[in-house]
């Protein structure tokens, strides 16, 4: 067989295993009603009467392009229209994904969009759900192999049009104040977003530079087992620890980026680094230093080899908290909580502190050191700071148990979406 009929084959081959692109093609202003006859399987717009919420899909190309306009247009007149209060829920999924309906991310989201409800009664309840070509092969053996490109094509998709469509989001929803916008990302979805949203969040940190209160992009972005390297973070942990020592944080300060990585997520802690690894050898790479939280000249090492290898919710000097869960979420959804939880542990350890003669910053702070317990959750969750940050730092890169998030997905643990409404509420009473 020739070069070039070897080339053909391939082609042929890869070309009937590759999935469909472009999944949502029946665009509409109008949801689509969600019921037995309807299945809405192409539609850009669902409404779950049964279960009140509705979700849109919007679909990005390799490049960065919308395969429809029409999908964000539609998305963001919905989003004008609405007389109550909203609780938006933007999610972009990772590798092996896409905006399918029968993908497990997306039957998921609807089911953590039917639990958001049930927490959030007096909302309605809108997710958006971004899907990108997370998956390009089928064969079992061969979708291993797609993890370098998808993950160059992660940070593409970042790159052009979802930044604009993620601002006019925020302007929307954000114009009435009692709205809330939520954005996740999951694995390489986390770098879409990260990608997407990094220059803002670093411009929001910085200006104005003697602001008492940082702001972030809508209420909170989360970051789930993401697979991305911990140098692409190093600029906001940096610029956050100098921008503390010279005007620090408030005590009303809300956390503005959470980063959520299982201690159990292979994925990310060794399947990450042998790939970044074998993409690395073939860079320079040299010792930086790095100011720490305390003292200008109190300066940290880092190597760069180790920041550009490990995924950066395993680079232990990013990692600032731990959260466990001790036991299975209720059949009920219950998620309970107490305002004002995060002033009340901290104001808890600095009278510890202050007791045992040392400083009272309120670092080391533990929800666990509170009877009864600051998080009333059926899962007995606990959050402690590792002082690896300053008190009231907005950005949490967070270690958790495997109860909490057993392994690399994460997409239908309640425990986790519960904190996530733990922390978003708190912040309306700090």
């Amino acid at each position: 067989m020739t070069k070039l009929s070897i080339r053909i084959f391939l082609l042929v081959f890869l070309s009937a295993c590759t999935p469909k692109d472009y999944f949502r093609t029946t665009v509409a202003n109008t949801p689509c009603e969600l019921n037995k006859i309807s299945a809405c399987s192409a539609a850009n717009l669902v409404s779950n009467k049964e279960d009140d919420y509705t979700l849109g899909f919007v679909e990005i190309d390799d490049q960065g392009q919308f395969y429809d306009n029409g999908q964000v247009e539609s998305l963001i007149t919905l989003l004008k229209n609405q007389q109550q209060p909203q609780y938006v829920t933007i999610y972009v999924h990772g590798w092996h994904h896409n905006a399918d309906d029968n993908d497990f991310n997306v039957r998921r989201f609807k089911e953590t969009l039917k639990d958001t409800k049930q927490r959030n009664p007096g909302y309605h309840v809108i997710g958006i759900y971004v899907g990108w070509r997370g998956e390009t092969v089928t064969v079992p053996w061969l979708r291993a192999l797609t993890f370098w490109d998808r993950k160059l094509v992660s940070e593409e998709v970042g790159r052009n049009s979802l930044l604009d469509f993620l601002l006019r989001v925020e302007t929307v929803v954000k114009a009435e104040g009692k709205n809330k916008l939520l954005t996740v990302g999951h694995s390489l979805g986390a770098s879409v977003i990260f990608n997407s949203l990094h220059q803002v969040l670093l411009t929001r940190l910085a200006q104005p530079e003697n602001a008492n209160l940082r702001t972030g992009f809508g209420d909170l972005v989360v970051l789930v087992n993401p697979a991305f390297e911990a140098m692409r973070f190093a600029a906001i942990r940096e610029a956050a620890q100098r921008y503390n020592r010279e005007y620090p944080f408030s005590e009303k300060q809300k956390p503005l980026l959470i980063i959520a990585t299982s201690e159990s997520d292979s994925t990310t802690k060794t399947a990450f680094s042998w790939v970044r690894t074998l993409t690395a050898l073939f860079e320079q790479h040299r010792t930086i230093t790095s100011d720490s939280r305390q003292e200008a000249d109190d300066s940290l090492s880092f190597s760069e080899w180790d920041l550009d290898t490990t995924a950066v919710g395993h680079f232990n000097p990013f990692i600032t908290h731990r959260l466990e869960a001790h036991a299975p979420v209720s059949p009920d959804n219950a998620c309970a909580w107490r305002p004002g939880w995060l002033n009340s542990v901290v104001v808890r350890r600095k009278k510890i502190q202050f007791d045992n003669g040392e400083r009272p910053t309120g670092e080391g702070w533990d929800t666990g050191d509170e009877l009864p317990s600051v998080f009333k959750d059926a899962a007995q969750m606990t959050l402690r700071h590792l002082k690896n940050s300053a008190t009231y730092d907005p950005y949490w890169v967070i270690q958790t148990n495997k109860t909490m998030i057993p392994n690399h997905g994460f997409i239908n643990q309640k425990q986790l979406w519960c904190f996530i409404d733990l922390t978003m509420k708190d912040s309306k009473y700090n």
